[in-house]
C-alpha cells in the first residue's frame, strides 16, 4: 500500500560533546487542514523556524543537545521526496542548545506519544524521540508522573507550532499519523508521555568508547 501524498518536517542535530552522534525527528503533516501536500516549503520554514528555536530552548532537552536544523518536503506516494532534487532546509547557525543538565545518557529519551480520535488500528498513534534527556528519576526506571505531564505539554506545544495556524495560506498544516499499511491520514489530537524512558541505540552507534587499562588478578 502506497502513502497519502503529504508533507514531513524534520528537524535535527546533535551534541556538543559527541558532535559525531546525530539525533533527528520527523512529523507529518496535512497541508492547510487538508488532504493534499500543497505547502510553501520555505515560506512555512520562515514562519516556524524562529518558534521552533525558542521551543527547543525550553523544552527540557538536554543542555549539551543541539538543534542544527529543520527540512520541510513534500513526500509522494512512494514514501519518498516528491521533489528528488531539492531540499528545503533552514540551518541554526549558531546551533540551538537545550536548558537542563542531561542526567541520563545521551540514547535515553522521554518520547513524546501523539494520539488521535482512532483507538486502534492504523494510524492511531505515533512517536518521536527529542534528545530530552534531562529529567531526573524518582525511583530506579521512572521519572516523576509530573515530569511526564511537562514532557507532554511540550509536545503538544511542538504540534502547535507545526500546525502555524497564524500562517498564510499555503504555509499551515495540520500535524498527522501517515500510515502506508492503508494510506490513512490521522489528524493527531495530543499528545502523552510515559515516566519510562525510551532507549535509542543507533544514537550511541558513532561513539566511540576508551576502554581503561588492564586491572591485573592473581
Amino acid at each position: 500500500m502506497a502513502y497519502t501524498p503529504h508533507v514531513l518536517v524534520a528537524f535535527g542535530g546533535s551534541w556538543s560533546n559527541a558532535l559525531t552522534e546525530i539525533w533527528e525527528c520527523t512529523v507529518r503533516l496535512s497541508a492547510d487542514g487538508g488532504g493534499g501536500d500543497t505547502l510553501d516549503p520555505d515560506g512555512y520554514i520562515s514562519d516556524i523556524a524562529t518558534g521552533l528555536a525558542t521551543w527547543y530552548h525550553g523544552a527540557g532537552m538536554a543542555l549539551s543537545s543541539q538543534l542544527k536544523w529543520v527540512k520541510v518536503n513534500h513526500i509522494g506516494a512512494d514514501g519518498l521526496y516528491a521533489d528528488k532534487t531539492t531540499t528545503h532546509v533552514h540551518d541554526y547557525s549558531p546551533p540551538i542548545a537545550g536548558i537542563t543538565l542531561g542526567v541520563a545518557p545521551g540514547f535515553c529519551t522521554l518520547a513524546y506519544t501523539w494520539e488521535t480520535a482512532h483507538a486502534r488500528g492504523p494510524g492511531h498513534r505515533g512517536r518521536i524521540y527529542p534528545p530530552n534527556n534531562a529529567y531526573a528519576t524518582v525511583s530506579s526506571f521512572q521519572v516523576s508522573a509530573g515530569d511526564a505531564t511537562a514532557n507532554a505539554e511540550a509536545g503538544a506545544s511542538l504540534l502547535a507550532i507545526l500546525k502555524n495556524s497564524a500562517g498564510a495560506p499555503g504555509r499551515k498544516g495540520t500535524p498527522v499519523i501517515a500510515s502506508k499499511v492503508d494510506a490513512s491520514i490521522t489528524p493527531i489530537t495530543g499528545c502523552t508521555s510515559d515516566t519510562v524512558y525510551d532507549v535509542q541505540r543507533r544514537r550511541k552507534n558513532r561513539i566511540v568508547g576508551t576502554r581503561s587499562a588492564v586491572a591485573t588478578f592473581a
